[in-house]
């Protein structure tokens, strides 16, 4: 412990010891008055009779001290503090918390917000306000005087979300790109086999600017006990994106063309329900989820899809060191409008995770997800692969995890008008991927991640070869479904 700290914990030792002895300072330092004379003491010496009362459970004596304390000053902390404690004495929780809140606001040091979070997150869970007491064990964690006490705190965290029915995940991201729109690096349609030269419009080529996408996920518990429990889930999806100066140019550049920002904008709205049960005991420990959802999405402002979709998830403690997920998933998507017809995915998804003896850990995800369609564009087999490797120890305030990914989409029926590709089209993507999660900030899935890293996207196709580079700036990750929807949009366009 640095030098500062322990002088911070010496000052708080004595200052207590003080307010504990005041009132007896008081008795030994004045002379005795008569019954009913009123009594004149310091600010010092009130701190120390509040105090001395609290212990002996005496609210209404320490209520009517800690007001006293804030007619001299409106925003003394401790005045605050004495309140917040005595309202909790008298079962005035709400009237307690919003005094402990004062307290934390008007804290002039560390161990004074801490102190005042802490309350502020009892009286929470006294209140049953367990999302709001996550809140304010956050906060403590902030301000913690002793790096030895995190364990503990993060330990009630885990406690308090446990008891909360809800639960909600909020991600960001912003990241420049050089390809927005999944569009061709060429302005030439070059399809290999077939002695045809075509001319791509601009809205077809890569286009440049910043995508933004916002990802919120909420839960709430209906059901649940020691074997399982059962969720009702929401989630709200958007991104945006802004094209640079020349790649708006380049999108208006054909006759008639008007292409704006707002034409590449998705949003997507889902509800669902999801049981989970655990099975198992000791090293084969885990359990079985099943999930429905259904959905609606819009492209560029306009109805685009609705969808289906029925998961089942089977999670294994292989050992204390390993574990193992599996799963596996349906879906139907039909589009609102145009002449496509609905797509039918199943996908299969495999993940083993194994911690190392420093704490740290690697994992392995592999995927597979086969379409169907009778729009021949909309066919396609997917093979993702991801390494992972997650830092135990922090550095500085952060966390850090790297991720290589690569995968491959294969189109059998590819076609570009009436021309049928020879051989199809095929896909390739890579990402190479470095998450900051900053802890001090938040804690377990309510953090916003900062992630650098670069992803390359390939096609051999009708189209040229189309690239797509990433450099994400402050986001969190995004699942894969999502970034299969926004790809659909193009059939929208063909």
């Amino acid at each position: 412990m640095s030098t500062e700290p322990r002088r911070r914990h010496r000052a708080a030792a004595l200052i207590l010891s003080l307010l504990l002895a005041a009132p007896a300072l008081a008795q030994t330092s004045q002379p005795a008055q008569p019954p009913g004379a009123e009594v004149t003491l310091s600010l010092d010496q009130a701190r120390g009779v509040a105090a001395a009362a609290l212990q002996r459970g005496d609210a209404g004596l320490a209520l009517q001290i800690g007001q006293g304390l804030l007619q001299a000053d409106a925003q003394d902390p401790l005045a605050h503090f004495i309140i917040a404690q005595a309202l909790r004495q008298q079962g005035r929780t709400r009237e307690a918390r919003q005094a402990a809140a004062l307290a934390y606001r008007f804290a002039k040091t560390d161990i004074q917000k801490f102190e005042a979070a802490q309350l502020a997150a009892r009286l929470s869970v006294d209140a049953g306000q367990f999302t709001r007491a996550q809140l304010w064990l956050r906060r403590s964690l902030l301000h913690a005087p002793d790096p030895a006490m995190r364990p503990r705190i993060e330990q009630d965290f885990r406690q308090v979300r446990a008891m909360d029915p809800l639960e909600f995940r909020l991600r960001l991201s912003l990241a420049p790109s050089s390809n927005v729109n999944n569009g061709s690096d060429s302005p030439y349609a070059l399809i290999d086999g077939v002695p045809v030269i075509g001319l791509l419009d601009g809205l077809s080529q890569a286009l440049s600017g910043v995508t933004g996408t916002a990802d919120l996920s909420l839960g709430y518990r209906l059901q649940g006990t020691e074997a399982g429990e059962t969720q009702a889930l929401f989630r709200a999806y958007g991104s945006r994106v802004w094209l640079d100066d020349s790649a708006r140019d380049l999108a208006n550049s054909f006759p008639g063309a008007d292409v704006s920002n707002d034409d590449f904008s998705f949003a997507l709205l889902e509800a669902g329900l999801r049981h989970a049960q655990r099975t198992g005991a000791g090293a084969g420990t885990g359990f079985v989820a099943i999930e429905g959802a259904a959905g609606r999405s819009w492209y560029g402002g306009d109805p685009y899809q609705r969808y289906l979709r029925l998961g089942l998830t089977r999670g294994l403690k292989l050992s204390e060191a390993t574990t193992l997920s599996l799963g596996i998933e349906a879906e139907r998507r039909s589009f609102e409008e145009g002449v496509n017809q609905p797509i039918e995915t199943l996908g299969l998804q495999a993940s083993l995770g194994y911690r190392i003896s420093n704490g740290d850990r690697i994992s392995l995800s592999l995927a597979w997800r086969d379409s169907d369609s009778d729009t021949r564009n909309a066919v396609s087999t997917r093979r993702t692969a991801f390494l992972r490797y997650d830092m135990a120890r922090p550095v500085g305030p952060a966390r850090l995890s790297f991720t290589l990914g690569a995968g491959e989409t294969l189109y059998p029926d590819y076609a570009v008008g009436f021309i049928a590709v020879p051989g199809g089209g095929r896909t390739m993507r890579s990402s190479a991927v470095s998450t900051f999660c900053f802890r001090i900030l938040t804690m377990r899935d309510l953090r916003p991640p900062s992630r650098c890293g670069r992803r390359r996207r390939v096609r051999t196709s009708a189209v040229s070869t189309p690239a797509n580079w990433r450099f994400p700036l402050a986001s969190g990750p995004c699942s894969d479904r999502v970034s299969q929807d926004e790809q659909y949009g193009q059939l929208k366009r063909e």
